[in-house]
């Protein structure tokens, strides 16, 4: 007898090609039978007028820095995701910073404490592997963190010894199942490095088997100028790439993503394996102090940005350069994580700046200060016509960019509701693709890319992860005014064999691991 039958539903396998109806049979946490006529099930779901497809994998996100605090991944598993890959942007947890090390240890519940549990990516895959999850995650190692492991937070080029450092991190996270190295060039200390550092570091992530991801250094002004160096990276490397959440930022350059794509594609034509990912909405998310403080002053880390915001001159030098850069309009930033001040959370800069009394800048970087850094925003940026330009790409892949919301009531709807969205607004409404191409490109290519074994198809012997809804109906609600709204028509997500989600609503079971590379 099988353990869940899964009768009359239209079948969307991944590989792209046409739907058809049959039954799946699921025993010990695997699909044993796809047919016609499947009977023995001691749980039948009656999937007439729905679709059956693999689980959806969240090709970039940031759930790896959640699975020993908040392992439920509840805003994930939700929406249907059954695996999330992790580590995006050059931003992990492990290796720990050497300029944290001679700070006091932070316990992390009951694991232990930073320095134990993130001492390098191994120490934490050892014990994350062993904590039962709510969806699977995959991660790779951060660029940003070896850098800060090996020499703190230095706008400078690593010595020998510590390039030697960051390679060795990269090895032991790659042996302990890692999936190779990721880069924030936008970020610090990332932004630091020049292309010799990081073509030597994807260098050793391919000849020890593994992939590399960035978010490139500018998706703006200099956007073709970015990708052309981690398409150079890749050549170099020989590595395969995803080139993180692909777009083109502020008006001035909407229409960009047409020729970077064209790049990727030059290259792939040449013989090297290039892809991208993106999500499915105008605006992005990130710390406020990396879109609206220069470079230049965020070298020492958010004491350092507090330290010059002090000071009313260099104060005025950065209002200086955001009237260049931006001009006086920030009606485009929305605050979506503020400690200090929670009731700003949800909020434009404008309304910020009037409830303060102060212009727009000194509302930023007085929250900026009384965060210690630590707030983010929404930047509305982009445009429909790019994303569903990206969307239609045959080598795009989607993310959700995010984490998991933890205790926060205001975030991302992306965090929440990235797939409905893509399934609902741009497959059934905009017809960006097909819904068999797109359930491709969220289910079989990125188990390709990111060697998920088991995953991505729906196929006899592979692993029962599986999401059933309604084409029709199936769509986001969660909104940047409503942001925790769960999505509708996803009828049910069965993680492991297992029912785990019905109607949107997780039961709380646990059946979700951390994947390890080749394993």
């Amino acid at each position: 007898m099988y353990d869940i039958v899964i009768k009359n539903g239209k079948i969307i396998d991944g590989t792209g090609s046409p739907s058809f109806f049959a039954d799946v049979a699921i025993s010990d946490g695997k699909i044993a039978r796809i047919g016609k006529h499947i009977e023995g099930g001691k749980e039948v779901i009656d999937a007439k007028g729905l679709t059956v497809t693999p689980g959806f994998v969240d090709s970039h996100g940031h759930g790896d820095n959640a699975v020993l605090t908040y392992p439920d991944q509840i805003e994930k598993i939700e929406q249907g995701i059954t695996v999330s890959v992790g580590g995006q942007c050059g931003d992990t947890s492990a290796p720990i910073g050497k300029h944290l090390l001679a700070e006091e240890p932070v316990q992390i519940a009951e694991f232990g404490t930073n320095h134990e549990v993130f001492r390098t990516m191994g120490t934490m895959l050892d014990i994350a592997k062993d904590v039962p999850q709510g969806t699977n995650t995959i991660t790779f190692v951060g660029h940003n963190a070896l850098r800060t492991a090996a020499m703190a937070n230095e706008d400078r080029e690593p010595t020998k010894e510590e390039m030697d450092i960051m390679k060795e991190l990269l090895i032991e996270a790659m042996d302990h199942g890692a999936l190779g190295i990721s880069f924030g060039l936008f970020y610090a200390p990332g932004c630091y490095s020049k292309i010799d550092e990081v073509k030597e570091l994807a260098k050793v992530a391919a000849e020890h088997g593994g992939m590399i991801s960035a978010h490139i250094r500018n998706e703006g002004y200099f956007a073709y100028r970015a990708v052309e160096e981690m398409i150079e990276v890749a050549k170099y490397s020989g590595a395969r790439c995803v080139l993180s959440h692909h777009k083109a930022e502020y008006k001035e350059n909407w229409g960009k993503v047409n020729h970077t794509l064209r790049m990727i594609d030059e290259a792939n034509e040449a013989g090297y394996d290039i892809y991208c990912d993106v999500y499915p909405y105008n605006a992005s998310h990130t710390y406020l102090p990396s879109m609206v403080i220069p470079e230049e002053y965020r070298t020492e880390g958010d004491a350092g940005i507090c330290r010059h915001l002090a000071n009313p001159e260099t104060r005025q030098i950065i209002k200086d350069y955001l009237k260049d850069k931006y001009g006086e309009d920030y009606s485009w930033i929305q605050i979506a994580i503020c400690g200090a001040h929670p009731d700003y959370q949800g909020k434009t800069v404008p309304e910020i700046a009037k409830m303060r009394g102060t212009d727009c800048y000194d509302a930023m970087f007085d929250m900026i200060v009384d965060c210690k850094g630590n707030c983010s925003g929404c930047y509305f940026t982009m445009c429909e016509e790019d994303i569903e330009t990206v969307l239609a790409h045959p080598r795009a892949m989607v993310c959700t960019d995010s984490s998991v919301a933890r205790a926060n009531k205001v975030y991302h709807p992306r965090l929440r509701a990235t797939f409905p969205r893509v399934l609902g607004k741009y497959v059934r409404e905009r017809r960006v693709t097909t819904l068999t191409e797109m359930i491709r490109k969220i289910t079989a290519m990125p188990a390709v890319v990111y060697g998920l074994k088991n995953k991505g198809l729906l196929r006899e012997g592979f692993d029962a992860d599986i999401c059933i809804f309604d084409e029709n109906t199936i769509i986001d609600r969660a909104s940047f005014a409503d942001c925790t709204k769960r999505a509708e028509g996803l009828n049910y997500v069965i993680l492991g064999g297992q029912v785990v989600v019905e109607n949107a609503v997780y039961n709380g079971k646990r059946m979700g691991r951390i994947l390890l590379r080749n394993q």
